[in-house]
Parts: structure tokens; C-alpha cells; sequence
């Protein structure tokens, strides 16, 4: 992938900063032995927003992402857009009221079928996320039902069950639509591809950890896990391959 970005960047340069998108999942209060690779802790994330906040990132939404890919509108300046994924209650507790002072627009990808669950580590509710939508900083958009460890080994139909009802659940709960799904572990085939299409979802997102610009299709856009945050913000100071 580093490769094909060197030759594009060589070959067709054009003056328009790159954009990427981080994915982000539970938010803990302090790492400890028990915390996953995937945790990032509030001081970490303080840290990475402060960080990008005062080297010029400009933060963006899914919806400028979908603006940006399907109808190539540029944007002036490095473009990140914030996503969480999982609906951990970490994020309520911990990164909402960060984002909410910070007035930064994130995304939050849930799995409809394990909402407000308590076992384990807790889910955010339905409430819960009706407040988030409702503040205007949070895009609350689907990441399935069941979270599927890899929807490329499930049926057709499994997949298209996958996709309808998540964003019927979505779309009734939240009272809008739903337009963006994200690919449980970042894993999918162009099976899922046409099915999130068909169902009518406008974007679709993977763990490609590559700028967005480098997708060639709106149903498999690239994010980076939030562990890669530096390699994704310099790859967001590059400069984008003509369209």
C-alpha cells in the first residue's frame, strides 16, 4: 500500500491535502494490565486531539468524507475525520465530554443488536445515543447487528440481514437516517460491498490503513486504527493524486 501511495504521489501530484479517518474504540481511564490493544486512554486521547488541534487539523464529518469521495470536493487544509467504533460506554463517560468541550465532530459506529448491554464492557443505550445525535457533534451510524467476526465468511443473505436490520433498528431509534456502515473488524468482500449499496447506506468503511483518497470505491473507504494516529496525520499532509 506504501508503494502504490509513492507512485501516485509521483506520478499525478496535485496540490490538495490528503484526507484520513481514525477509528478509535474503548476509552479507560488509565492503561493497567488488563487494557486491550485497541484502548486508548483519556490522557492519550487528550493528548492526540491537543496534538492535531494545534498543528492545523481540520476536523471533519462522515458527511464531508461522502462529499469528498463521491462528488471530489477538496479540502483546504488536513482533513481528519474522528470515529469510535463498538459503542463502548468508555466513550460517554470519557471521550464525550473532551469532544463536547472541544466542539470536534466525531462518528460512533454501533452494533444495534448489543445496545445497552451490560456484560462485559458495558454499552452505551438507545437514550444515550438519541443525546449524542441530538447535539449535532455525533454521527451515530451502523457497524451491523451482531458485529460478525468476518462478514466475507457469511451468506449473501446473512449479510444482507446483517445491513437491513441495523439500519432499521438505526433508523427507528435515532428518528433519521442512517447513511454510513462500518465493516466489523474492517473485514468484507464485494459481496458486502454491493449489499451495502443495495440496501442504501452511501458510504462504507474498512481498516485499510491508508488515506481515503487511496479507496477507489465508496463502499470500501480506508481508516486507520487510532494507534497508527501519527502515520495518519502525515499521510494526511500529503498531497492527493488527481482525480
Amino acid at each position: 500500500m506504501t508503494s502504490l501511495l509513492t507512485l501516485l504521489l509521483f506520478v499525478c501530484p496535485r496540490v490538495v491535502p490528503m484526507a484520513t479517518i481514525l477509528t478509535y474504540h474503548d476509552v479507560i481511564e488509565r492503561r493497567d494490565q488488563h487494557s486491550l490493544w485497541f484502548d486508548c486512554s483519556t490522557s492519550e486521547l487528550d493528548y492526540q486531539l491537543t496534538w492535531m488541534t494545534k498543528h492545523g487539523a481540520q476536523f471533519v464529518t462522515l458527511d464531508d468524507i461522502y462529499r469528498h469521495v463521491v462528488k471530489h470536493i477538496p479540502f483546504k487544509r488536513r482533513a481528519i475525520a474522528i470515529t469510535f467504533a463498538d459503542n463502548y460506554e468508555g466513550f460517554w463517560l470519557r471521550a464525550w465530554p473532551m469532544i463536547k468541550q472541544r466542539r470536534i465532530p466525531v462518528a460512533m459506529f454501533v452494533h444495534t443488536g448489543l445496545v445497552g448491554n451490560r456484560q462485559g464492557r458495558p454499552k452505551m443505550t438507545w437514550s444515550q445515543l438519541r443525546e449524542l445525535g441530538r447535539s449535532g457533534l455525533v454521527t451515530v451510524a451502523s457497524q451491523t447487528v451482531s458485529h460478525p467476526g468476518d462478514l466475507g465468511q457469511m451468506s449473501v443473505d446473512q449479510i444482507r440481514k446483517e445491513f437491513i436490520n441495523s439500519k432499521r433498528d438505526m433508523e427507528r431509534e435515532l428518528g433519521h437516517r442512517c447513511d454510513y456502515l462500518a465493516y466489523p473488524n474492517g473485514k468484507f468482500d464485494s459481496r458486502c460491498e454491493a449489499e451495502a449499496r443495495a440496501v442504501g447506506y452511501r458510504l462504507a468503511f474498512s481498516e485499510v490503513q491508508a488515506p481515503v483518497e487511496i479507496a477507489t470505491r465508496p463502499f470500501a473507504v480506508n481508516r486507520y486504527v487510532h494507534t497508527k494516529w501519527r502515520r495518519a496525520w502525515e499521510d494526511a499532509s500529503r498531497v492527493s493524486p488527481r482525480k
